[in-house]
């Protein structure tokens, strides 16, 4: 069709030979209505279309033009948050963890001597052996007992001296409990030497060769060498149950005992001796100077310090003492009138 026809859509354009001047074609087809780039083929017609603000062209420059499922969120700043402190559990004076760096660390549990206990960390002697006798039943401490109705019933405390003992680590309680006898009432002696008094005791107890060492003793070699000393001046008599100590300790005065020695008799609860524990070997001799009626217990003086268990005394219950003797342990006291 010529140039000059007014139908459109039958206009064919063809390609312009070499050296034809594409700016003449251009102006030719363009002045009838139709772009120069859809005559050629190589563009479409775009629609016209309003784009808002909020297109997500407007954020996607350069990329894709599928728009995103979702609009990209809004980068923000993120605040610092302050984790919740828990509250701090109120803590004792007494207990607080700052006396736990001021304690030395404790090791192994230290390799304790025949006769040495721990208690509270320190370590301590106890020292009582004794061996049967059939002759000690000839002195009974029941036949020099006075008459008490419901002695369990009945208080009685006899007078300790102002300062207990302490034997240390030595196994010297025979001689400690032997002097406490005598420092207490009734017959209140102001000075004696109580390792002196083990000592001599060792010398003629029934266990030849235990002179001079740390070894323990008898009750009975203890009150010999009272009576060698002249501190006892009558003959020393043996309880055979629980009931003749406690008529004894109610009428006359206190008595010496030795007796197997439980860990639980060591550390009293509530100043309350228990036979807790394994004693082993282990024996111990103390004084028994009192009774309480409302424990139902012996009042007993040791011979480790002030520090131990009430002011270095503890109660031992009635039935305790009772058990004690039925295994071996032994009560001895000298009448003084």
């Amino acid at each position: 069709m010529p140039w000059g026809a007014t139908d459109h859509t039958r206009l064919v354009v063809k390609r312009p030979q070499r050296g034809f001047r594409l700016s003449i074609l251009r102006e030719k087809v363009e002045h009838r209505g139709v772009s120069f780039a859809q005559c050629l083929g190589r563009a479409r017609v775009p629609q016209p279309q309003k784009k808002s603000f909020a297109s997500p062209d407007n954020f996607l420059v350069g990329k894709s033009k599928q728009p995103p499922k979702q609009m990209p969120k809004r980068k923000t700043k993120r605040t610092a948050t302050t984790k919740k402190e828990k509250p701090q559990k109120r803590v004792t004076p007494a207990s607080h963890p700052i006396w736990k760096k001021a304690r030395r660390s404790v090791g192994k549990t230290p390799v304790l001597a025949e006769g040495h206990v721990l208690v509270d960390g320190a370590v301590v002697g106890t020292g009582f052996v004794q061996e049967p006798d059939s002759r000690d039943d000839n002195f009974p401490l029941g036949t020099v007992i006075g008459a008490v109705d419901d002695p369990r019933s009945k208080e009685k405390v006899w007078q300790l001296p102002a300062h207990l003992l302490n034997q240390g680590s030595t196994n010297s309680c025979v001689g400690h409990a032997c002097a406490h006898f005598i420092l207490a009432a009734p017959i209140m002696s102001h000075s004696i030497d109580a390792i002196a008094l083990w000592r001599r005791a060792q010398e003629i107890d029934e266990f030849p060769g235990n002179e001079g060492t740390n070894s323990g003793t008898s009750v009975r070699a203890g009150f010999k060498a009272l009576g060698e000393r002249n501190l006892i001046t009558s003959d020393y008599r043996w309880a055979s149950n629980a009931d003749e100590t406690l008529r004894f300790v109610l009428t006359r005065g206190p008595v010496v005992v030795g007796s197997k020695w439980f860990p639980g008799m060591g550390q009293p609860t509530n100043g309350v001796m228990r036979l807790t524990g394994n004693p082993g070997s282990t024996g111990h001799a103390y004084l028994l100077f009192g009774f309480s009626p409302d424990q139902d217990a012996f009042l007993m003086a040791n011979s480790w310090g002030p520090g131990w268990g009430i002011n270095g005394c503890a109660f031992l219950p009635y039935d305790t003492l009772d058990q004690l003797m039925r295994q071996g342990g032994v009560v001895c006291s000298a009448i003084e009138d």
